[in-house]
Parts: C-alpha cells; structure tokens; sequence
C-alpha cells in the first residue's frame, strides 16, 4: 500500500472509536460514579477516612465523564461542536481536565496514605491514620492547591479556527510539557512508590492478624478480626486502583512526549492517519481512570459489595450477637480453666 494513500476505513476509525469505545466507557464509568457515591456515603464507610477520600474520588470522577468524556464524544463522535464556538466553554473544559485528573490522583494518594499510616507497627504513625478531622480539611486544601497550579489554562486557552487551542508559540510548548510532566509522569511516580509502600502494609496486616490469634481473648479476636479484614481488603483495593491508574496513565505519558518530540517531523499521509488512530485509542484508554474504580472495588472488596446490596435494600443488614460471642468466651475460658485446675490437682 503507497504511503499516500488512506483508506476510507482508517480515516472514520477514529470517529467510530470515540462513539462505540467512548460511550461504553461512559455509561459504565457513570453506573460506577454513582455506585461508588452511594456506598461510599453509607453508615459503615463514612467514618473511614480512606473512604472519605474516595467519596470525592468518586464525585471528581462523575463530573469528570459528564464534563470531558461527553464532549469528546459528542465533538469526535458525532460532530457537534461544544467548545470550538465559544471561548468560555473551551476555557472551562480544558481546565477541568486537567483539574479533574489531578484532583482524582491525589485523593487516591491520600487514602493510599492513610491505608499505609494505619498498617505501620509505629503508634506515632498510626496516630495520624483516620484522622477525619483532617482528611477534610486535606480535600479542601488540595483543591484549592490545584487551582492555583492550573489557573493558565483559564487564560490562555481559546476556541481558534474550529477548535479548542492553547495560545500557540511557547504557552503551547509549556502546556504539552506541563501535561507531560505533571499530569503523567509525577502521578506514575508517586502511585509507583505508595504502591510498593502499601504492598509491604499488606504483608504488615497479615502479621498482625496472626500474632493477634495468640495471647488475647476470644472477644478481642473476632472483633479485631473483622476489623483486620476490612482493612486488608481496603489495602488490597487501593493497590488495585493504582495498578489502573498506571495502566491508564502510561501510554498516554508516551503519546504525549512523542507528540512533542515528532511535531515538526515530515510524514506521510498513511503515517499521520495511523498515529491519529492510536492516539484516540490511547487517549480513551486514559479515562479507564475514572471510570473502572468501581469495578476494581466491587471485584477486591466483600464489604463492598455487601455493603452495595444493603444500600440497594437487596440484602438485610446483618447484626453480629456481640453477648452471644462474650458468653461463649467465657464459657471456654472457664473450661481451659477447670482443665487446668484438674491437671494441678492430679
């Protein structure tokens, strides 16, 4: 095939990709937005702060799909011009995905975080670990951070010539730079190293759930048990989230420096329809982000998904007999102590 020549295929490939590929992301990424919210806001979750952070996850996620992901799809897809006639809707959209994506990094670093805090042996460490006193003023301050970092895209960027554009010549440059760095390259470094953190919290929980098999009461044990559990598999779910989120954040890092560093670059035409193709595909991918955390959760975490059913008043609330466990307690220690009683006296 000559290299100047496009088949009629590879040129709508990128227009069937961002309706079919778009709007499946979309439809599951907004039944798993409100799914998360649901559940997240639940009696049981609220009073974690891990689940706090990932109530706001979740929010940033539905208004990302709604604000970002429809658009694309309704301006690639179906060719309906949104941002490229006015310059305040442009401005907006551009800034809320970039704002959007940090914001949904960071509050899956923090309960990363908090996840790690609350494993560690060190009580000043676990000290700071669902602290939700904290964690709100935490979401509140990261927001406003992210404001301040992001406010040029408020300003320089403009509907120009039938699209939405940043002002050309070095904001440009800096803009691809900045998305480059800070938006792909920063995240996959910090979620790298809270992942490999949360891995050895993993390892950290397993050992404290069986040095506390041994040594204290029947009550103490069940009680502690459940509460080990819930935390292990929150610990389990997060690294699963991490491990999409560099999944999803990855190739669109390369895509973007290899934009950068072939933008001048001679190619032909069959060239140029190729790499329009990956990088729609790529830059789908990316929103997998915001769109898959619910099913990551529903897959790693039993309390999940009980606690969805419950919410969904598909299954009743199940109470556990606290006294029953106590009586039962006791009743074998008096045992073990009338066996040890007998065994002295013979």
């Amino acid at each position: 095939m000559s290299s100047n020549h496009v088949s009629s295929d590879l040129l709508i490939a990128p227009v069937q990709l961002n309706i079919y590929l778009g709007l499946f992301i979309y439809i599951t990424g907004f039944i798993g937005s409100i799914g998360n919210l649901i559940v997240y806001r639940s009696r049981p979750l609220r009073v974690r702060a891990c689940s706090i952070y990932l109530f706001w996850e979740a929010l940033v996620d539905l208004i990302y799909l709604n604000s970002v992901l429809l658009t694309r799809i309704l301006q690639k897809g179906f060719r309906i011009s949104i941002t490229s006639r006015s310059d305040v809707l442009c401005k907006i959209r551009q800034f809320v995905s970039s704002y959007g994506n940090q914001l949904v990094v960071t509050f899956l670093a923090l309960a990363t975080l908090d996840r790690i805090l609350l494993a560690q042996r060190s009580t000043a460490y676990r000290r700071w670990g669902n602290r939700l006193d904290l964690t709100n003023k935490l979401v509140g301050a990261f927001s406003v951070v992210w404001i301040l970092v992001l406010w040029h895209r408020l300003v320089w960027y403009s509907a120009s010539n039938g699209s939405c554009v940043g002002q050309p010549g070095s904001y440009a440059y800096f803009d691809n730079l900045f998305g480059a760095i800070v938006t792909c390259l920063f995240p996959m470094i910090l979620l790298t190293v809270l992942g490999v953190l949360i891995g050895r919290s993993i390892r950290n929980i397993i050992r404290q759930r069986t040095g506390l098999m041994t040594g204290i009461s029947e009550l103490a044990t069940a009680n502690q048990s459940v509460i080990q559990k819930v935390d292990a598999q929150l610990t389990i779910m997060i690294l699963m989230q991490i491990f999409v989120a560099m999944v999803s954040f990855l190739p669109y890092a390369a895509q973007l420096l290899y934009s950068n560093i072939t933008n001048g670059w001679s190619k032909s035409p069959l060239r140029v329809a190729w790499e329009t193709v990956i990088s729609e595909a790529i830059s789908l991918q990316s929103y997998l982000l915001f769109s898959c955390s619910f099913y990551v959760t529903i897959i790693s975490f039993r309390g999940f998904r009980q606690q969805l059913l419950r919410s969904l008043c598909v299954k009743k609330q199940q109470t556990v007999n606290l006294r029953n466990i106590h009586e039962t307690a006791i009743d074998r220690q008096a045992k073990i102590n009338a066996n040890a009683h007998s065994t002295v006296s013979n």
